[in-house]
C-alpha cells in the first residue's frame, strides 16, 4: 500500500470547503475504486441493489430497515424522471409538486409525517439528499432524476443516519460518478402538448487509471394543460370588460401547468493516490416553467365585488364547467387603501414561476489503514426563486401575493469508518450546516382589513380597502450534530445495530413590515417590524436494532428508534401576539420487520410493522382567536399528540423468461391521543397528506425477436387513498368531495419499449394516466382563514410521448 504524505492529506480535507465543486458522495466507508458495479444476475433473476443508508456498502436485502432501492434501470423501465414519479411504488410515501400558492416546492410526507409549507422558516419532515448533501427546504426539491445510479427511499426516523430533519424519513439520490469506461448516451422525447425533452450525458478519462469527468444535462418543454380565460370575453353581457385578449382574439389568456427547464451536471473523479479519492461535481438548473395548474373550487365573499359583481358563485359564473379551466389572473385591480386614503395602482404579476439553483459540492476518501476510511462531504447550494399567486383562481380582488426566496447553505460533515475484527462495523462522524434565506413577498389581501374594523370604502359598488403590505424576512440558522453508528456481529447470524446523535440548532427570524413605499412600516403590523425571534434547542436521538439471518436469503428484525424536526418561529403572524416560537416535534418508533428472497432469487417478499408514538405534533392554525382574535391566522402551533400504527408490503417476481413482476401496498392508522385546545383539530382527524391506503402494480414482459432485438410491454397502476391537505380537515362538500379533501384514485400507465440486439438503440411509446382519470394532487382552502376561497390543482390528463435512445 503507498501511503500518502500526511500534509497532502490534510491540505485536501482542510481546502474541501473551498474548492469549486466539492464533494458528491462515494459510497462512504469504502476503498476507492474504479468501478462499482455489482456482478448482473442470471436474466430470471432479481437485480441486488446496493445501498449505502448505512454507511457502508450493502445489499438492501441486508440492511435491517424498511428501504425502497430503484436502481437506474428500474427508473428506465418505468419511464420515472422525476422524484414525484418514484413515490408511486414507495409504500407510506407521498411525493407531489405544491400548489401554486407555495411556488416550485413539493409537499413530502411518509407514514403521515412530513411538511407541506414551502416557507424557510418551518423544517421538512423527510430529508431530501443528493449524493450525501442535504436540501434544506422544500423549495428547490421538487428534482428531475438526472443521470441517477439509484434512489434509497428510507422509510421512518433516520434520526441517526440521516439526522436533520428526517423524522418520517428520508430520500437519498444517488448521481452516477465518472469512471474509466468512454461512454455516451442520448434521448429525445416527443410528446401530447408539444412535450419536447432531450437527455444525454457523457463519460470519459482524463488521464487513464486516474481522472475522470462526466457531463450531463436535460431540457424539458410542454404545454400547460389547464386553460385561462378572460371572464369578461367569456361571459358577454354582465358588464365586465375584456380585458385580456391573446394575440388571436379568442377568450383563452394562456395555459397552466407548462414545464419549461433545463439542468447541467459536471462530475470530476480523481484517484489521487491508490488510498485517496475525491469527488467533484457542480450543477445548476434554470426553471421558468408555468405556475401549477389552479381551478376555483369555492367562492362565496358577497362583500366582494368586481363591476358590481359579487364574489360568489351561487349568483356569478366563476367556476367554469371544464374542470381543466379557470378565469385565473395574476393582477390586482386599482382598490382605494384604508390606511392612506389613496388609491393602490393596478399591477400584474407573471404566470411563470422563475428559479435559478445551484451547488457545488465534493467528496475526499482516504483508505487510512486496512478496515479504516475517512471521509470529508463538504457542500454549497444556492438558489434564487420569483412568483405570483392568486389564491382565488378568478379576477375579484381577493387576495394576489408575489414571492421572492432567496436561500444559500453550506454544509460539512466528517465520516470515520472502522471494524474492529469481525466483531463490530462503526461509524463516527460530525455535521455542520448552516443556512441563509430572505423571504420577500408583496402581499395584497383585502379580505384582511374587514379584522381590523375597515370601514367599506367606493370600489365600484362596496368594498372593505387594501390590506397592501411588503415583506423581506430574513431566516438565520444553524445546526451542529456529532454521531456514531454500530453494528455489532454478535453471531454468524445474530447482529445489534446501535446509533446514537447528539444535535443542537438555533434560528433566527427577523421580521420586515413595510407599506409599498418600502419605508414607512405598515400601520398594523408596525410593532413586528425590525423585531427577530429565536429558537434554539437541542436533541439526542437513538437507534437499537437486533437482526437474525436465517438463511442466506431470509432476515428478520426489530428496532426502536427516534427523530425528531427542529422548531422554529410563526412566519406569518398578523400581530405581535403571534410572532411565537413552536418546539420540536418528536417520535419514537418500533419496527419489525422480514426480508425475504425464494425460488433462487426469483421473489423478493419483504414486510414491515410500525407503531409510533409522536409528541408535539407542528400544525399550523388558520384561525387563532386565542392569539390576538379575531382576525387571520396562519400559526404553526404544537397540536398535541397521537399514535401511528402501520404495515408495508413490497415484492418482485421474475417468474420465468423476461416476465417481471412487482407490488406494494401500505396501510396507516394515525389517531390522535390529545390535542391542544383552541386548535380546531379534533380526534378522527388526520394530518395532511397522509392516505390510509396506498399500493402499486407494475408487470412487464420482455419478447425476443432475434436480430430484431427485444420489445417490451409494461403496465403500471398505482393507487391512493383519500387526503386531507388541511390540518383541521373539513366535511363542507363542494363537488369533488369537500374544499381540503382529495379523494382516491387509481392512475394506469402504459410503455412499450423496444431495443435493438445490442442495446446501443432504443425507442419506447408511453401513456400516461392511460384511463384519462380526472383527479387533485392537491387543495388549497382558505376558507377557515377569513377569505371565502378554496382552489385545487387538477393532475395532468392523457398524455402520449414517444422516445428515442442511442448509447455509445
Amino acid at each position: 500500500m503507498r501511503a500518502l504524505p500526511r500534509d497532502l492529506v490534510v491540505g485536501l480535507l482542510a481546502t474541501g470547503p473551498l474548492a469549486f465543486g466539492i464533494a458528491l458522495a462515494d459510497e462512504q466507508g469504502t476503498q476507492p475504486q474504479t468501478t462499482a458495479s455489482p456482478a448482473a444476475p442470471n436474466a430470471d433473476q432479481l437485480q441486488e441493489v446496493v445501498v449505502t443508508a448505512q454507511f457502508r456498502k450493502e445489499s438492501a436485502q441486508q440492511a435491517p430497515i424498511a428501504i425502497t432501492a430503484i436502481n437506474a434501470a428500474m427508473l428506465e423501465q418505468r419511464g420515472q424522471t422525476s422524484l414525484v414519479d418514484v413515490a408511486n411504488q414507495a409504500p407510506s410515501v407521498t411525493l407531489k409538486q405544491a400548489g401554486a400558492a407555495f411556488g416550485p416546492s413539493m409537499v413530502a410526507s411518509i407514514r403521515g409525517i412530513g411538511q407541506y409549507d414551502f416557507d424557510p422558516a418551518l423544517e421538512p419532515g423527510v430529508g431530501i439528499y443528493v449524493d450525501d448533501v442535504y436540501y434544506a427546504t422544500l423549495t428547490g426539491s421538487l428534482l428531475d432524476l438526472m443521470d441517477l445510479d439509484r434512489v434509497e427511499v428510507l422509510r421512518g426516523p433516520q434520526g441517526t443516519l440521516a439526522g436533520k430533519n428526517s423524522i418520517g424519513g428520508a430520500v437519498k439520490l444517488y448521481s452516477q460518478k465518472p469512471s474509466a469506461t468512454t461512454e455516451s448516451q442520448v434521448s429525445v422525447l416527443y410528446g401530447s402538448r408539444s412535450h419536447l425533452e432531450a437527455r444525454g450525458s457523457t463519460n470519459f478519462a482524463l488521464a487513464p487509471d486516474r481522472l475522470f469527468i462526466r457531463f450531463s444535462g436535460v431540457v424539458n418543454h410542454q404545454d400547460g394543460y389547464s386553460n385561462t380565460y378572460d371572464f369578461g370575453c367569456a361571459n358577454p353581457g354582465l358588464g365586465v370588460p375584456p380585458g385580456f385578449l391573446n394575440r388571436s382574439g379568442t377568450c383563452q389568456t394562456g395555459t397552466q401547468g407548462g414545464k419549461d427547464y433545463g439542468a447541467a451536471r459536471i462530475a470530476l473523479r480523481w484517484l489521487a493516490t491508490d488510498d485517496v479519492e475525491v469527488n467533484l461535481s457542480g450543477d445548476i438548473t434554470h426553471d421558468v416553467s408555468e405556475n401549477p395548474a389552479t381551478t376555483t373550487l369555492y367562492a362565496n365573499n358577497p362583500a366582494v365585488t368586481y363591476y358590481g359583481l359579487p364574489f360568489n358563485q351561487n349568483t356569478v359564473p366563476l367556476i367554469p364547467a371544464n374542470r381543466y379551466s379557470s378565469y385565473q389572473t395574476y393582477c390586482m385591480p386599482p382598490l382605494p387603501n384604508f390606511f392612506t386614503g389613496t388609491t393602490t395602482p393596478a399591477y400584474c404579476g407573471s404566470n411563470n414561476i422563475h428559479m435559478v439553483s445551484w451547488g457545488a459540492s465534493g467528496t475526499v476518501t482516504w483508505h487510512l489503514a486496512d478496515h479504516l476510511d475517512l471521509s470529508s462531504i463538504t457542500a454549497q447550494r444556492a438558489y434564487t426563486t420569483a412568483w405570483y399567486e392568486n389564491n382565488s383562481g378568478t379576477p375579484w380582488p381577493e387576495n394576489l401575493g408575489g414571492e421572492h426566496l432567496a436561500h444559500h447553505q453550506f454544509s460539512q460533515e466528517v465520516r470515520l469508518n472502522g471494524a474492529v475484527g469481525t466483531l463490530l462495523d462503526y461509524t463516527v462522524g460530525a455535521f455542520y450546516f448552516r443556512e441563509l434565506s430572505v423571504y420577500g413577498t408583496h402581499q395584497d389581501l383585502p379580505y384582511v382589513t374587514n379584522f381590523f374594523g375597515g370601514t367599506p370604502l367606493a370600489f365600484l359598488s362596496a368594498f372593505p380597502g387594501s390590506y397592501d403590505l411588503l415583506g423581506n424576512d430574513s431566516i438565520l440558522a444553524h445546526t451542529k450534530a456529532g454521531f456514531a453508528h454500530t453494528v455489532w456481529h454478535l453471531t454468524a447470524k445474530l447482529d445489534l445495530t446501535a446509533g446514537v446523535r447528539y444535535t443542537k440548532e438555533d434560528k433566527d427570524y427577523t421580521y420586515v413590515r413595510l407599506m409599498t413605499d418600502g419605508v414607512t412600516p405598515f400601520p398594523l403590523l408596525s410593532t413586528l417590524n425590525g423585531v427577530t425571534g429565536t429558537y434554539a434547542g437541542s436533541k439526542t436521538d437513538y437507534r437499537a436494532d437486533l437482526s437474525y439471518r436465517w438463511t442466506d436469503d431470509l432476515m428478520t428484525y426489530a428496532q426502536v428508534s427516534t427523530g425528531f424536526k427542529g422548531g422554529g418561529v410563526n412566519p406569518r403572524p398578523f400581530n405581535l401576539a403571534q410572532a411565537r416560537s413552536f418546539a420540536p416535534e418528536t417520535l419514537t418508533n418500533y419496527e419489525i420487520g422480514l426480508k425475504s428472497s425464494w425460488f433462487d432469487h426469483k421473489l423478493r417478499a419483504n414486510l414491515d410493522g410500525f407503531y409510533g408514538k409522536y409528541h408535539d405534533i407542528q400544525e399550523s392554525l388558520l384561525s387563532c382567536p386565542q392569539y390576538g382574535g379575531p382576525g387571520p391566522c396562519a400559526l404553526p402551533v404544537n397540536a398535541g399528540n397521537a399514535n401511528i400504527k402501520g404495515v408495508e408490503f413490497e415484492t418482485e417476481a421474475h417468474p420465468f423468461g423476461g416476465l417481471e413482476l412487482d407490488a406494494s401496498v401500505s396501510y396507516i392508522d394515525f389517531e390522535f391521543t390529545s390535542l391542544a385546545p383552541n386548535t380546531g383539530i379534533t380526534p378522527g382527524m388526520v394530518p395532511p397528506y397522509t392516505p390510509k391506503k396506498k399500493g402499486s402494480l407494475g408487470v412487464q414482459y420482455a419478447v425476443p425477436f432475434g436480430s430484431a432485438g427485444s420489445l417490451t410491454p409494461r403496465f403500471d397502476i398505482s393507487y391512493q387513498d383519500s387526503i386531507f391537505t388541511s390540518a383541521v380537515n373539513t366535511t363542507a362538500l363542494d363537488p369533488t368531495g369537500s374544499l381540503n379533501r382529495v379523494p382516491a384514485y387509481a392512475l394506469m400507465n402504459l410503455r412499450f419499449t423496444w431495443k435493438a440486439p445490442q442495446e446501443d438503440w432504443e425507442a419506447a411509446v408511453q401513456v400516461l394516466n392511460l384511463g384519462g382519470k380526472f383527479y387533485y394532487l392537491n387543495k388549497f382552502d382558505l376558507t377557515g382563514a377569513g377569505s371565502a376561497e378554496a382552489t385545487g390543482q387538477p393532475g395532468a390528463p392523457r398524455e402520449i410521448d414517444f422516445e428515442i435512445k442511442h448509447r455509445m
